[in-house]
This record gives C-alpha cells, structure tokens and sequence, in this order.
C-alpha cells in the first residue's frame, strides 16, 4: 500500500454547540459530500429531553459526533434528509427542545413513524445468560437510526414470529 495516498479515518466529537449550528453542519457536509450519511440513536436525555445521538460521516474518511436535540421540524429534517433524493430539505426555524413525558412511548412512535420510510428494516435478538435484548436497525438511502438495545422476556416468541 501507498502511504502517500493513504488517508486514516479521522473522528471527533463536537460539544457545546447550538442546534442551529449543528444543523448548518449537516447542510454543509452534504452540499460539498455527496456521500455524507447519518448515523442516528434516538434518546431521551435525564431531563427528559429528546435528542439524536449523531453520527455524521463525510469524505469518505470522517466522522463528527454530536448530540442533536430533537423536537417536529428537526425530526421532519433528519427525516427528509436520510431519504433525501434531488428535493430540497424542509427549512427548520424551531430549535426549541422538546419535552418527552413518556421516553418509551416517544422511541415507539418515533420507530413507527420512521419504520414504513426506511429501505430495510434490521432487527437482531441477542441473548445472554441473565438477560435478552433485541436491537433495532432502519435503513435509508443516506444513513441509518440504530434504536437502544431494549430487555426482551420472552424471546422464543420475537423467533416464532419471524418464523
């Protein structure tokens, strides 16, 4: 191998700046990168915020990770852009937080809103000796939404279903 053409995978994570920033981040790296794609885990912080768990990765050989607060027009962005095509993506002029009572039912709604637009939908069972989780992957034409991991009682019947 050419270590002149050579080119390590770089990563860094970025704190301390406003949504809006964020957002120009993301509009930046997909103008000059045709191939940036997200990598998104959606949470729901201690104070009850929800937000994206962000990885964006452009040029092939970078990755910037970030925490991405989340209310509607954002969702509706993120979502727009990870299916994005030659339509331009929705401006967004609310970078309030929003509040999530329930963090289970928000994570549930969220993977149904976003499950019937993604391309392939990945679930994987992993079983230990204590406990069971099931993982949760969608699949769009520029990046993915990667859900926590949930405990699963009962997994024969997650097996019998695909079956």
């Amino acid at each position: 191998m050419n270590n002149a053409t050579f080119i390590p995978y770089q990563r860094f994570e970025l704190q301390s700046m406003s949504t809006e920033k964020l957002l120009n981040i993301i509009r930046i790296a997909a103008t000059n990168y045709p191939d940036t794609s997200l990598i998104l885990t959606p949470r729901i912080d201690q104070s009850g915020q929800a937000y994206y768990w962000t990885g964006l990765r452009y040029g092939g050989c970078t990755e910037l990770d970030f925490k991405l607060p989340v209310n509607k027009q954002i969702k509706n962005y993120i979502l727009a852009y990870l299916r994005r095509s030659n339509v331009e993506l929705p401006t967004v002029t609310d970078f309030e937080l929003e509040a999530v009572a329930d963090s289970n039912q928000w994570l549930l709604d969220h993977e149904n809103e976003h499950d019937k637009y993604a391309m392939h939908k990945d679930e994987q069972v992993h079983m230990g000796d204590e406990r069971n989780y099931l993982k949760l992957r969608l699949k769009f034409p520029f990046g993915k939404i990667i859900y926590p991991a949930t405990a699963v009682e009962d997994v024969l019947s997650l097996i019998m279903q695909e079956a």
